[in-house]
């Protein structure tokens, strides 16, 4: 086996989402500031009273903080792959839009609920986000592929539904990172599959105004060129208004039945495939 073709080339690393990439680089940042140096940025924790404060800072930013750097690693493992499919397919600018509404609508879903069962619990951090991203893409894939497995234990049938994957992964987290925030969890849960319903788009901007703001960063936009990838939104809206393609699933074309065939054309045998989810 030759080892040097798993070698990560400086063209592979510039194939990196724009969005994606300064990500990761500016929350390694404020992990930096905030664990090493000591800066508290008390301010950005979000606590169900934040809205009734009308803190914004809290509502916007605390998914930019993390508790410690493992934290942090874990999150960066965890959402780097599904952002950057979603970068690639949407744009970058709408990616940026993407990730606040998520976080902002997560975050009052999370402070309604804390009122009344945890009104002293903060929290900070991207893995209500990576919930988000996890049920968005589980409500796409299960237009295709609704049962991702079938069990038979003692003589009866169990079915794993795609919906159910990301709640199921949820609890799981709460069992394995007990102090993480199950309800914050749940919040980027229903949010994520509210973007997948076509819910959460209705607040985005016309695309006319992104272009605009492309026009009004150009020059920054060509800086970044030997660096990373910026997807534009000239090029996204097309790929946009294809038919969703589903990630984890055989070969559509081995199959006879057009990729860009909506969900109800194509085969039963392809849509009551039962292959395991992957996860990124």
């Amino acid at each position: 086996m030759n080892l040097n073709q798993f070698k990560p080339s400086w063209e592979t690393i510039r194939q990196t989402p724009a969005l994606t990439a300064g990500l990761v680089v500016f929350t390694l940042f404020l992990c930096v500031v905030r664990n090493t140096f000591g800066v508290e940025f008390s301010s950005v924790v979000l606590y169900p009273r934040s809205p009734l404060e009308l803190n914004l800072n809290a509502l916007s930013l605390y998914c930019l903080f993390h508790v410690n750097y493992f934290h942090w690693l874990v999150n960066m493992v965890a959402l780097v792959t599904p952002l950057a499919l979603y970068e690639r397919r949407h744009g970058t600018v709408y990616t940026g839009i993407t990730l606040n509404l998520l976080t902002v609508v997560a975050a009052l879903q999370y402070c309604v609920l804390g009122l009344v069962l945890y009104p002293d619990t903060g929290v900070i951090g991207l893995s209500g986000i990576i919930f988000s991203f996890m049920s968005y893409m589980a409500y796409q894939e299960h237009k295709y592929k609704p049962v991702v497995e079938t069990f038979h234990v003692a003589g009866r049938e169990f079915k794993l539904y795609t919906l159910a994957v990301p709640v199921i992964a949820a609890f799981v987290c709460l069992v394995l990172v007990p102090g993480s925030s199950f309800f914050g969890h749940l919040a980027g849960i229903s949010t994520g599959y509210l973007l997948g319903m076509g819910y959460i788009q209705k607040l985005f901007p016309p695309s006319s105004v992104i272009l605009k703001i492309e026009q009004w960063v150009a020059p920054g936009i060509s800086l970044l060129g030997p660096l990373v990838t910026y997807h534009r939104e000239e090029d996204a809206t097309n790929v946009r208004s294809v038919q969703y393609t589903p990630l984890f699933s055989q070969d559509v074309e081995s199959s006879g039945v057009s990729r860009d065939a909506p969900p109800t054309s194509r085969s039963s045998s392809y849509v009551s495939e039962t292959r395991i989810l992957g996860q990124a």
